[in-house]
């Protein structure tokens, strides 16, 4: 896998926590996210996501990143405010390198970690030393940080076994792989298994065994040790006051609710609660029209609930809502739907760009997308013994007609 296939797995998560506090989840969680500190728009980090695997795969210039993001992010009304100008300004040149670097650089080290830990790669190579790789005005004491981690050194060089836990160690993101730390400008070096063994690193012996168990070991997958296991709840109940409902727990393990809603769409009896409607998004739109005030007071403190009864239900032309996910030319207008468009599901249910009624129990809600498309929800108010509740009628694409809402169109629509 690829590290640009490697990015587009990463889930949006959206928070108002900074980078100490994103420091403090842990790695298996922090690894599947793409985030960026103090960043709470899903739509914004869903764009620069998708943006980043186009620099990852060499298809998008570093100045090409910087100008389409900051189109993003003037089209999402941010304003940084007292902020301008500094690092935390998501519009200035180094808060945009440092978001593209560091997620490209990242997943480039994954991809390199993995390769550089097959059998025969491990027997050619079966240590690494820590070396500077690009030079920085203001450098880090990494001789010091790999003392304190408990590195061991062979003529002031920092050289440990690639399985080593000094790598994790020594790392601000807890990767056994670099980057090491936001702008460090360190990466590795391969050490060659004769002069591992004679610096007493390993010995022959050891490194034939150690690549042996490699080869019996199954191939790698990007959730290869990123599981966060949380077998009595504790965790869980920590991670909800962070992250709200973008945390689920799973059999016993911590996953990304943007995870479930890709991975789980094409299995069988999935049920998602996507929370509450937004008070100032969804209810303040509808209770603005009067034809649609009947449905803001039902929504109130309901949840919108997805389960495979919106998948499976059939259309007139007597296919199921999956058709959605494949071009149709009988409405060239509309864009087909792939997996990661459903991670804009949450933020179109809680605060959408537009609502509309359509029949007495249903209406529809509308969130612009940044490459040119609007992603549309049908939503149904239905009678149960509990009361009227909202229920996904239909989920589909299409391509803009006009800018809505001031958002410009990345590239050209499908």
């Amino acid at each position: 896998m690829t590290a640009s296939e490697m990015m587009l797995r990463k889930a949006v998560v959206a928070s108002g926590l900074d980078s100490r506090q994103w420091n403090t989840i842990q790695a298996g969680l922090r690894n599947r996210a793409f985030f960026s500190s103090q960043v709470a728009s899903a739509r914004v980090l869903k764009a620069m996501r998708d943006m980043a695997a186009e620099r990852a795969a060499g298809t998008l210039s570093a100045s090409d990143f910087r100008r389409l993001a900051r189109q993003v992010l003037s089209a999402d009304g941010y304003d940084a405010g007292d902020d301008r100008g500094t690092i935390k300004d998501l519009t200035s040149k180094a808060r945009l390198d440092l978001i593209q670097r560091t997620n490209v650089e990242q997943m480039r080290g994954y991809v390199r970690h993995l390769e550089s830990s097959t059998p025969g790669a491990f027997a050619a190579a079966p240590a690494q030393e820590l070396v500077r790789v690009r030079d920085r005005k203001a450098k880090r004491d990494w001789a010091a940080r790999w003392k304190a981690a408990g590195g061991r050194f062979f003529g002031g060089r920092m050289i440990a076994l690639k399985d080593d836990p000094i790598w994790t160690a020594i790392s601000a993101f807890g990767n056994p792989f670099p980057p090491f730390d936001f702008n460090s400008g360190m990466g590795v070096r391969n050490v060659r298994r004769s002069e591992a063994v004679a610096l007493g690193l390993v010995t022959d012996a050891e490194v034939r065994e150690k690549a042996d168990r490699l080869r019996d070991r199954p191939a790698p997958d990007f959730n290869a040790g990123l599981k966060v296991e949380d077998p009595d709840g504790s965790l869980y109940g920590r991670l909800r006051k962070a992250f709200g409902d973008q945390v689920r727990r799973v059999d016993g393990e911590i996953v990304w609710r943007q995870e479930v809603l890709r991975e789980t769409l094409f299995t069988d009896n999935f049920k998602i609660a996507l929370g509450q409607p937004s008070e100032r998004g969804l209810i303040a739109k509808l209770a603005a029209q009067k034809p649609l005030k009947d449905f803001a007071d039902a929504l109130r403190g309901k949840s919108l609930t997805v389960t495979q009864d919106w998948r499976d239900a059939k259309r007139p032309d007597g296919t199921n809502h999956l058709s959605h996910f494949s071009p149709n030319p009988d409405h060239p207008e509309d864009i087909p739907l792939v997996p990661a468009d459903m991670e804009l599901l949450p933020s179109l249910w809680r605060n959408p760009d537009r609502v509309r009624k359509l029949v007495k129990d249903r209406f529809e809600a509308q969130l612009d997308t940044f490459d040119g498309g609007v992603l549309v929800a049908q939503i149904r108010l239905i009678d149960t013994k509990q009361g009227k509740i909202p229920q996904l009628w239909t989920l589909y694409k299409k391509v803009a007609r006009v800018i809505q809402s001031g958002h410009p169109t990345l590239g050209s629509a499908p």
